[in-house]
């Protein structure tokens, strides 16, 4: 028999509680009802029919298509119901229990942001400094849910399997994270530390002194992408890169928006290890400038604003091109805060504003004469990073941006 209800789901078999001797069915009048063995009712619903766990704390009795009665939770994230051996009822969060049916809300107990990992069980959880990070019990009690919060909003869940669990309940150990730097950006990663502070686990690599596998990623960079963007800013082919005439590094940040306490000097491999340090999330833009003699490079990291501000050339010329993971594109030349040509999709051929001319001398000089054509042909691909770097006339090395 199932042990839970989950959300969206309606109770077809009897939910069981660990025992089995309690459990949620329905009746012979075919009202859903928790009972024991015996008969006895701790619970039923307001009406016969079929009963659904719906969305945002919606506990509703269907009948013919219709609502019958209502008895709606005042929980709005939970992912299961399940019965418990004292004929209860108690809604989860990916395992964390956030609501009992005889007894109402059940408050969650912060352990701070360490705990022996036997003490997280039941309501009791981990926190990290900032509420990114936590771990709990699964419902069953056997394993760990370590969830954190990406910059998205959305929530990434992982859970430890019950036997590796087992090893971790060592006595004077705790459950905690630690920043692991990895020479370049480091990241945050949950690990068990023992009373001199000393790592001795890691999630997903394991005890350490045992052997670590390391997962490999097979990768292959488009040729189109020029070195100081895969090497210089392990960008790949997602950026988005503006170049800026006769401004300096600064003056490009705090036109950007940066505010002068927010500038500091930094390479661009220490920018990324402070910003995973700090752990910050989707509110806030990190976004480097390199000087590239009397102009600047302004680099965005997972962002695309630049491409949209034609206001960052005021008093001057700027180009920008943002590609996205999934390939979305924008290009923008603009002069004194006006849009010269504007594209989408690597489609030149179809630039807007007052001057889209201004790409011709440098896509002649790519080769390209006939940009229509060009565009009408599917086995053409515009190389934007070559263009704006003809456009800007700039010519960026990979130490302009590694050092």
């Amino acid at each position: 028999m199932p042990r839970m209800l989950r959300q969206f789901h309606t109770l077809s078999s009897p939910v069981t509680s660990p025992s089995g001797v309690w459990a949620l069915r329905y009746d012979a009048g075919g009202r859903a009802v928790i009972a024991d063995e015996n008969g006895i009712v701790t619970w039923a619903a307001g009406a016969a029919g079929v009963l659904r766990l719906g969305l945002s704390g919606v506990f509703a009795v269907h009948a013919d298509d219709e609502v019958v009665w209502r008895g709606d939770l005042p929980v709005s994230r939970y992912t299961e119901l399940r019965v418990s051996d004292s004929g209860d009822a108690v809604l989860y969060d990916d395992g964390l229990p956030v609501y009992s049916v005889l007894h109402g809300p059940i408050k969650s107990v912060t352990l701070g942001d360490r705990a022996p990992v036997a003490e997280i069980r039941g309501s009791r959880f981990i926190q990290s400094d900032k509420g990114k990070r936590t771990v709990h019990r699964t419902a069953d009690g056997t394993g760990l849910v370590c969830r954190t919060i990406l910059d998205s909003g959305v929530v990434s869940s992982i859970v430890v399997q019950p036997e590796e669990v087992r090893t971790l309940e060592q006595p004077n150990t705790w459950l905690t994270w630690r920043f692991l730097d990895d020479g370049e950006y480091g990241s945050w990663c949950l690990v068990l530390v023992g009373p001199s502070d000393d790592v001795r686990w890691m999630l997903g690599k394991g005890h350490v002194g045992e052997q670590v596998i390391p997962s490999v990623v097979a990768s292959a960079e488009p040729d189109y992408v020029p070195e100081w963007l895969d090497r210089g800013l392990e960008a790949g082919d997602a950026y988005c890169v503006t170049v800026i005439h006769n401004v300096d590094p600064d003056e490009a940040l705090r036109r950007f928006g940066a505010l002068d306490e927010e500038v500091s000097s930094a390479t661009w491999a220490q920018l990324q290890r402070r910003a995973n340090y700090e752990d910050v999330g989707s509110d806030f833009m990190i976004v480097a400038a390199f000087p590239l003699g009397p102009h600047t490079l302004l680099v965005e990291d997972s962002g695309y604003e630049a491409a949209d501000r034609p206001d960052l050339s005021r008093g001057t010329f700027a180009v920008s091109s943002y590609c996205s993971v999934n390939g979305d594109h924008r290009f923008l030349v603009s002069r004194d805060g006006d849009v010269m040509a504007s594209f989408t999709g690597f489609l030149a051929s179809e630039a807007k504003g007052a001057d889209p001319a201004v790409l011709t001398m440098a896509l002649a000089e790519m080769g390209i004469d006939d940009i229509e054509a060009f565009d009408a042909d599917s086995d053409n691909y515009l190389d934007d990073l070559e263009l704006l770097c003809r456009v800007a006339g700039v010519r960026p090395k990979g130490r302009l941006v590694t050092r």
